[in-house]
């Protein structure tokens, strides 16, 4: 609850105070406990430099130095100044001011952390008061303390440089030749009033912002990044006016794709949905050093269509435990069993795809392997079309009639023959779901990548459209 006490209502507390005082009716407070409840508060805020969204930490202790239990006891801020130190209602636990309050028995004392947050340094620094008051407090007088929060002062900027290297030599650390040079680097705020601003890193791999506005995120993002290095993916940072990223080092490293090779197949050609596959992957340190930390991830792009294995096939490269070591050339073979799911019966195939990682690195290779799965049948229709204005995509009247079509499988062997209609488009009836080829009979020839994935309801893909040339 926010609260302001007018200017002119404090002054008038101030000059009651002082004929209170000079009438001898406001007296130091007795040795003894007070009479009833009375309860004495105290408010400290975190130091930090605080920005606008962070949570600020306000531990407030709260002592009944009363005689008697204090009970219906309730909190609030009760603002002076600056902007608005929110404290969610949440925060204040069993202080809530809105809620039932609650009981201190006489000497209790208790320290609750709140955290609050203010949304703007436009403001200067918050200052209130931690309220905190029970159904019959006794003296009210120390229930109340003042706090100030010290933000960023408005206006501050920072300086943020660093150092770009290629650790060609995987020690971890910048070695001479692996200044990375003419790299694009962005460094962008987040939230409202987004700031952008960019550096390319120089002969020496070196970069400079500067008079960058504090903010509490800023990401950092790479581009023209030189050819067979992996992206760092750095960041983010918190720029707060401290001074704390004026040398960063930022690595980047070789793919593991460098170090490391995969390869997956499976025991049969075909499957029955729900049927038990059993694969085969081995990974091969190619690399002249140790690499530790290995790891294999299945079904990486969650489609469904992925073999359904449970976990504990790895040993110390399972994913959970990410403790695999190659010595430099050993080779490794995995024996994975899993169900072959219930979509494979919709798209006619059931994969094994593994990707091989280090850690936080997911640049190794795939092993992949697929097997068939025969399953629902369905008309497969699509267009031969020939791009007559070169914009790239099929228009109307850029279809190619008349012309035969035939489905073939992956190792050449036809399973259809149709005719494209006045508008290009041809039906192939009835077709096994599965990955089949395109063939074009006549004067023309294909374009492109020619795979026709028969997929059945309800997740078709859509018409399939191959473009064509004079040939």
């Amino acid at each position: 609850m926010r609260r302001i006490l007018p200017e002119r209502s404090i002054r008038a507390l101030g000059a009651l105070t002082v004929a209170l005082t000079l009438a001898g009716l406001v007296t130091a407070a007795p040795a003894h406990a007070a009479a009833g409840p009375d309860l004495r508060v105290t408010a400290t805020a975190g130091q930090g430099r605080w920005l606008p969204n962070d949570e600020i930490p306000l531990d407030v202790t709260i002592t009944n130095v009363g005689d008697t239990k204090a009970e219906g006891v309730k909190g609030e801020v009760w603002m002076f100044s600056g902007p608005y130190f929110a404290v969610r209602p949440d925060a204040w636990g069993d202080l809530y001011n809105r809620g039932a309050g609650t009981s201190f028995a006489p000497g209790e004392s208790r320290t609750y952390r709140l955290r609050g947050t203010v949304s703007t340094l436009a403001q200067g620094d918050p200052v209130f008061r931690v309220r905190v008051i029970g159904s019959a407090e006794a003296d009210e007088s120390d229930n109340d303390p003042e706090v100030t929060v010290g933000l960023v002062p408005a206006g501050t900027t920072d300086r943020v440089a660093g150092h770009l290297y290629g650790d060609a030599d995987h020690n971890g650390l910048p070695s001479p030749g692996e200044d990375l040079a003419g790299v694009e680097i962005r460094l962008r705020s987040g939230g409202p009033g987004v700031i952008e601003r960019v550096a390319t890193t120089d002969g020496s791999g070196r970069f400079t912002f500067d008079a960058v506005p504090v903010d509490r995120y800023y990401s950092v993002n790479f581009d023209s990044f030189p050819e067979g290095w992996v992206n760092p993916g750095f960041g983010p940072l918190r720029v707060d006016g401290a001074g704390q990223h004026t040398a960063l080092e930022i690595r980047a490293g070789r793919p593991l794709t460098d170090s490391l090779q995969a390869s997956a197949r499976l025991d049969k050609p075909s499957y029955a949905v729900g049927g038990i596959a059993t694969g085969t992957v081995t990974v091969t340190n190619i690399s002249d050093r140790r690499l530790t930390g290995l790891w294999a991830g299945c079904d990486p792009a969650g489609e469904g269509v992925h073999l359904e294995m449970p976990s504990g096939q790895w040993g110390d490269f399972d994913p959970a435990k990410q403790a695999g070591v190659l010595a430099p050339g050993q080779r490794v073979e995995f024996k994975v069993s899993g169900k072959v799911p219930h979509k494979s019966g919709y798209t006619g195939r059931a994969h094994l795809t593994c990707y091989i990682a280090s850690g936080a690195d997911t640049s190794g290779p795939l092993a992949q392997a697929a097997g068939k799965v025969p399953g629902k049948r369905v008309d497969e229709r699509g267009q031969l079309w020939t791009d007559k204005n070169g914009n790239g995509r099929p228009d109307t009247g850029e279809g190619v009639p008349n012309t035969t079509v035939t489905l073939v499988t992956e190792d050449n062997k036809l399973v259809s023959l149709t005719r494209t209609d006045a508008t290009g488009f041809a039906t192939f009836p009835q077709v096994g779901v599965g990955v089949y080829r395109l063939r074009v009979a006549g004067q023309w020839r294909t374009v492109g990548d020619t795979t026709a994935y028969v997929i059945a309801p309800p997740y078709r893909l859509g018409d399939w459209y191959q473009q064509v040339v004079p040939g």
